[in-house]
C-alpha cells in the first residue's frame, strides 16, 4: 500500500541500532508530527550526507514541534558499529529485510541508470558535497537501486504529505520539509 496524503499512517515494526528488540512506529510517533524519511542504507555516501544534514538541522524540526525518523535498509549492528549511540539526534529505524519498503511500495529503480535518471547533476553535486565532508562509501547493504521516499504524519497519525522519489536526487530539501510543518 502506497503512503498517500489523507491516509492514516500504518504502524510498522523496525529495529533500532541502540535498543534491544523490535520497535513500533506508533510508539515512536506518540501523537507528534513526524517526518519519516526512507533512504537506502548507512554505507551509501549520499545517505550519509543526508543523515549529516538532518543532524545539523534537527533543532529546526523540534522548534516546529516535529520529530524525525530515518529508515535505512541496514543491519542495526552496522549502524551501531559506525555511529555510536548519540551520533544522530533523531530516530534511526533499520529494516534490513526491506519488509517496510515492500509493504509501503517504495520501489527500487529498474537499474542504476534509472536510479540517477534526470537527477544526475543534483546527485553528482550531492556526492561531491559528501566527499567534501569526508564521507566515503561504507558497507554495501540493501538494494543498490532503492529509491527514497518521505512522508509527514500529523499529530493524529494521518499523512499530510507524501513524496516517492523518481530518482535518487528527487527528494525535498530540509527547507522544503520545514515549510510543510
Amino acid at each position: 500500500m502506497k503512503l498517500v496524503r489523507g491516509l492514516a499512517m500504518p504502524n510498522f515494526a523496525y529495529l533500532n541500532p541502540y535498543k534491544e528488540g523490535e520497535m513500533q512506529f506508533s510508539e515512536f510517533a506518540k501523537g507528534k508530527k513526524t517526518y519519516v524519511v526512507f533512504l537506502r542504507y548507512f554505507g551509501c555516501t549520499v545517505c550519509r550526507l543526508d543523515l549529516h544534514i538532518y543532524a545539523q538541522r534537527i533543532k529546526e524540526f523540534t522548534e516546529k514541534n516535529a520529530q524525525l525518523m530515518v529508515v535505512l535498509q541496514s543491519d542495526p549492528t552496522v549502524v551501531a558499529e559506525e555511529a555510536p549511540e548519540g551520533t544522530f539526534p533523531f530516530e534511526i529505524a533499520c529494516d534490513p529485510t526491506q519488509a517496510v519498503y515492500k509493504e509501503f511500495e517504495i520501489e527500487p529503480a529498474k537499474n542504476k541508470l534509472a536510479l540517477v535518471g534526470s537527477g544526475i547533476f543534483k546527485a553528482l553535486k550531492k556526492k561531491k558535497a559528501a566527499k567534501s565532508f569526508g564521507f566515503e562509501h561504507g558497507k554495501f547493504e540493501g538494494n543498490e537501486e532503492q529509491l527514497p521516499a518521505v512522508v509527514l504524519v500529523d499529530e493524529n497519525g494521518n499523512i499530510t504529505y507524501s513524496h516517492y522519489a523518481k530518482n535518487i536526487a528527487d527528494m525535498p530539501s530540509v527547507d522544503d520539509m520545514l515549510a510543510k510543518l
